[in-house]
């Protein structure tokens, strides 16, 4: 229930504190019959306030509440021929009480009923002779005021409503709106966003049906996509921009209402007989991409200001939200072209093969990215002529195109020509390219060639054919695929080559390789031979030292001591030929996995620390904190280190010997610095051969084979990584090696090339 209704309950019971205070205050023809009066009112009103307390009505049903009204005017008639005296306004006063319930009810006619309903009444006591000295001629002037005031009020009330309604109507309306366009934000659906707008604008506008009609791009007509409540089935169908609502709305791109028929561009809509159509365009771009029209039954509907604005707005809405599913389209699709494109590239680097690789090109245009057809035409150096080499299709007829082409002759010899692509999506009007009559069956709307270039060398054309026009991304897409086929075939020319080169050199490889078999495998037998006998005399040294054959005297432990400690430097240099011959022989693997680098290097340093500390060195080690771990074999890392550390001890005699590693772009980087002898420039590249030492290992004051730094360079590139050395004679050594962070190269993401 209203507020306003409850107030005017609670209004009569307080109105029945007025004739009691009439009675005390003026003389009453009854007091009985004024008591009644107010009992009657008292009655009625708790019938109402019972019924309001039992049935919580939204508010009095219109019967009730005109017969409140109705005993309010008679009860309140019977006080003012109870009260009235020929000068007193009081019949006007208790008058005016019931006039603003009518009022505020039922606004103009609420005055009017009022005003006639009291005039009559001073005009019947008048004339039937009730005792009021009051004549006609004076309360019809005292009730015209009255009537012109109550009625003007009534007018202002009506207005007021109305303007009210309006308001409250334009404010549900725009809510309603507001969702709409909410729901629009975000959404991917066509069917289910059309539908929302057409509903939308139907509620609106207060319209029978409504359909949206769009621009269908690839076959250039508009097509009814939406409709609801439309008594024919017109889902799916083509509409002509003729002299309906779509073709006005198209031709003058603003919103147009239409009474005369044809209404619409369907005969089959023409036919139900619709009144009005409206239709607003939907802009996309600068161009008319559709047209949302709403229709109705009722010839008198007439569209506010505000109305038209608010459909204006849900099209500009309807054609954002368009655009966000074409963008999302063609994000999606661009997406796909490139997984695609990555796919094509990974299949063409997988082939060597000429005849194989360009197949893979045109197939993969056809097949993979949609193409009608796909032609590849190498140049041949011999004649300077253009050879299809490749060729594919999905058309119902192949091309019709020769085997060759000579420069300049037809589109393809222009491509060759020019070195430029030439694009089309108009072949019929391109001076550069000829419509024949395969074009126009099979439906070809676009052309284009590409030239194959690697450097400055022209190697041929990438020909395609396609049923639709081509946009700028396809045309970007084309270029990036030309340019890695161009790429393909010239690494394929380049393998054959190499292929050719590799066999002219086999013999004389395979006599080389023979040769450095036999010397890895007599290495090989050598160092096992002599480790047998090798070990033998370590292990009795060992026992001996131990006092298993009794106990030694102290010249006797030295010279046992002497044996042992040569017996290990040989183990060492048998251990190194077995490493080098088995690097040398390929043998060698590396088993990979994350290595941790700070405990690697702190590890290599605690195990030659006592050799430091022997000569009195400072033996220091600095790991930078980005560093973490390397994919590496953390064996044969260790071995590097530990040889590189070893020489750098063994050439110093006094100083410090200090190991750094960092991460330098994706590879790490670790040195070994110290201020020993030096190695002169000349020697910088031979100490990393097999069984070659500076001219301080050759003078024999620094004993060794050679070997330590040939296996460290073997074991540092079989990584991926490299090792050199830069010295300064006198002044200490810094010998540095790179190992890549990773073995395995990432993946290319040609988005950004796109």
């Amino acid at each position: 229930m209203t507020a306003l209704d409850r107030q005017f309950v609670r209004l009569r019971f307080a109105a029945l504190a007025i004739p009691f205070g009439l009675l005390l205050w003026l003389p009453s023809a009854s007091v009985p019959v004024t008591i009644v009066l107010a009992g009657l009112m008292a009655a009625y009103n708790g019938v109402a306030a019972l019924a309001i307390q039992k049935r919580p009505i939204p508010r009095f049903a219109r019967p009730m509440a005109v017969l409140l009204l109705v005993l309010d005017h008679l009860v309140v008639s019977g006080w003012i021929l109870l009260f009235a005296t020929p000068s007193s306004s009081l019949p006007y006063l208790l008058f005016a009480l019931v006039a603003a319930e009518a009022v505020f009810r039922f606004d103009l006619w609420g005055g009017i009923g009022t005003s006639l309903f009291f005039t009559s009444g001073i005009i019947l006591f008048q004339t039937s002779d009730l005792g009021l000295a009051i004549s006609v001629r004076d309360s019809i002037l005292r009730a015209i005021p009255t009537v012109a005031v109550i009625t003007g009020l009534g007018a202002a009330v009506r207005a007021m409503n109305r303007e009210i309604g309006g308001t409250r109507r334009r404010l549900d309306q725009t809510e309603q709106l507001r969702k709409v366009l909410g729901e629009l934000v975000g959404q991917l659906d066509v069917p289910r966003m059309l539908n929302t707008v057409i509903h939308c604008g139907m509620e609106l506008l207060q319209m029978d049906s409504g359909a949206v009609v769009l621009l269908d791009e690839d076959r250039g007509v508009f097509t009814m996509r939406a409709a609801v409540d439309l008594p024919e089935a017109v889902d799916g169908t083509a509409v002509s921009a003729a002299d309906g609502v779509v073709g006005r709305v198209v031709r003058e791109r603003r919103l147009v209402m239409l009474t005369e028929p044809p209404l619409f561009d369907l005969a089959p809509l023409n036919r139900v007989r619709y009144a009005r159509v409206v239709g607003t365009p939907v802009v996309l771009e600068g161009k008319v991409f559709g047209v949302l029209h709403l229709q109705t039954f009722d010839d008198q509907r007439r569209l506010t200001r505000w109305e038209e604005e608010a459909l204006e707005v849900l099209a500009q809405q309807l054609a954002v939200a368009l655009r966000n599913v074409h963008l999302f389209e063609e994000t999606e699709k661009r997406a796909r072209r490139l997984e695609l494109l990555n796919q094509s590239i990974d299949q063409m680097n997988q082939k060597l093969f000429e005849p194989e690789l360009l197949d893979i090109i045109a197939t993969a245009l056809t097949g993979n990215l949609g193409f009608a057809a796909a032609q590849v035409w190498l140049l041949e150096p011999s004649d300077g002529a253009l050879w299809r080499r490749a060729s594919h299709h999905i058309t119902k007829n192949s091309p019709p195109a020769p085997g060759r082409v000579e420069r300049g002759m037809s589109e393809i010899g222009q491509v060759a020509e020019l070195r430029v692509p030439i694009v089309t999506n108009d072949p019929a009007n391109h001076r550069q390219v000829g419509l024949n009559p395969w074009m126009t069956a099979e439906g070809i709307q676009a052309f284009a060639g590409f030239p194959m270039v690697v450097g400055d060398q022209l190697l041929g054309v990438l020909a395609v054919y396609h049923r639709r026009p081509l946009d700028r991304n396809t045309i970007e897409l084309l270029t990036l695929f030309a340019q890695h086929a161009a790429t393909a075939i010239q690494e394929a020319h380049l393998f054959h080559l190499a292929t050719e080169q590799t066999a002219r050199l086999g013999a004389v490889n395979s006599e080389l390789q023979r040769a450095n078999q036999h010397k890895a495998e007599f290495l090989a037998n050598m160092s096992h031979e002599l480790r047998t006998p090798l070990n033998s005399i370590l292990g009795f040294s060992q026992l001996l030292l131990e006092g298993d054959g009794g106990v030694l005297t102290r010249d006797q432990r030295q010279d046992v001591d002497i044996i042992a400690q040569n017996g290990q430097h040989l183990l060492a240099l048998i251990n190194d030929l077995l490493d080098i011959s088995k690097l040398e022989a390929g043998k060698a693997q590396l088993h990979r996995g994350e290595v941790d680098v700070e405990p690697l290097i702190s590890e290599c340093v605690e195990s030659v620390s006592s050799l430091a500390k022997t000569k009195k060195l400072e033996l220091s080690s600095s790991v930078s904190p980005e560093v973490g771990r390397v994919f590496a074999d953390g064996p044969k890392l260790k071995q590097v280190l530990l040889n590189l550390l070893g020489n750098a001890i063994k050439f110093t005699e006094s100083g410090s010997v200090r190991v750094t590693a960092e991460r330098q772009g994706a590879e790490l980087l670790i040195s070994v610095r110290d201020t020993g002898i030096g190695v002169p420039a000349e020697d910088a590249e031979r100490i990393f051969e097999s069984f070659q030492q500076g001219n301080s290992g050759i003078s024999g004051k620094y004993q060794g084979t050679g070997l330590g730094l040939a296996i460290s360079q073997r074991l540092v590139e079989m990584h991926g990584g490299r090792i050199w050395v830069k010295s300064t004679p006198g002044h200490g050594s810094t010998f540095t090696f790179t190992i890549p962070q990773r073995a395995l190269p990432e993946a290319i993401d040609l988005t950004s090339a796109a």
